[in-house]
């Protein structure tokens, strides 16, 4: 609502409901409409240019291109390294597989384990402590939580693609791709590390307690690592690729509404000349019909 009166500038009071100024008697909602509703207008072709630009640059980021098609594919790709087996500690007495829904392997999958994690928290990392936080369980744990942070990064890289389409050319995706791979290069040191900590003694991690346990990386890890430089070498190639401008794509999007529009109009056109060609055509064969009509009755009138 107005505060002020737009002809002569005088104060609007709260409580005034009235639509015309008090002191000047124009009327405040009609004031000056043709230059009000040219400026919405204005204001709503500029809301709908950024619009339009914004949308082309996302279209453009996502899908311009074979290789961004390409690129989206390769960075999806690695979430089926997540599946897979990455380790394995095994002992006499249990088996506790780093392989997310224990498709591969025999013994405590990982869903499982997170669930004992949780519940013993406090006890893991009690244990962790009087391991000054470089024993079997120390190694594991912190492997765990190595692994959970390359799959994050994973995720953010994926979904960069789409927060930064506005930068088609940005480093962002392929930078936190190798931040992924350092994590899941801590990873298996730490996995392959285990072994090396494991002593004679029988030691607990949450509910498992393992006796003469071996611990090995297995080769989901691999893959996963294999997987995540593909999506890599994906991000990397399109930072490096040409990117077309705001400027470009809006006058390419421009362009291809003007030729959508010569068509349309090109087809109303031709619509419109058939209209009337079938009027002129029905016209005829109407004069047509009366003149013969009128021929026969002239013929029966001589007779």
């Amino acid at each position: 609502m107005a505060t002020k009166c737009p002809n002569c500038g005088a104060e609007i009071k709260w409580y005034n409901i009235k639509a015309d100024c008090s002191k000047c008697g124009v009327s405040i909602p009609n004031f000056n409409w043709e230059a009000r509703l040219e400026e919405d207008n204005k204001k709503a072709e500029e809301k709908f240019g950024a619009f339009y630009r914004t949308l082309n640059m996302l279209k453009y980021s996502v899908g311009g291109t074979k290789l961004r098609i390409l690129r989206i594919v390769m960075s999806f790709i690695p979430i089926i390294g997540v599946i897979v087996p990455w380790a394995r500690i095994a002992s006499d007495s249990a088996a506790l597989n780093f392989d997310l829904l224990g498709l591969f392997t025999e013994g405590t999958s990982t869903i499982k384990f997170f669930g004992m994690l949780f519940k013993n928290l406090g006890g893991i990392i009690g244990t962790m402590s009087a391991e000054g936080f470089s024993g079997p369980v120390s190694f594991t744990i912190l492997g765990l939580l190595f692994v959970l942070l390359s799959i994050v990064t994973l995720v953010v890289a994926f979904f960069l693609i789409f927060i930064t389409f506005k930068k088609p050319k940005t480093k962002a995706m392929w930078i936190a791709d190798i931040i992924g791979l350092v994590f899941t290069g801590v990873a298996v040191f730490l996995f392959s590390s285990v072994g090396g900590k494991i002593g004679t003694e029988p030691f607990t991690i949450a509910e498992l307690t393992f006796e003469n346990a071996t611990a090995s990386v297995m080769w989901g890890i691999f893959v996963y690592m294999a997987l995540n430089l593909v999506a890599f070498l994906g991000n990397f190639l399109v930072s490096r690729a040409d990117a077309k401008s705001e400027d470009q794509l809006e006058k390419e999007r421009l362009e291809k509404v003007r030729i959508k529009e010569e068509k349309e109009e090109q087809a109303r056109i031709r619509k419109e000349q058939q209209r009337l060609e079938a009027e002129m055509q029905a016209e005829i064969e109407k004069e047509e019909k009366i003149r013969k009509a009128k021929e026969a009755l002239a013929k029966k009138n001589k007779k």
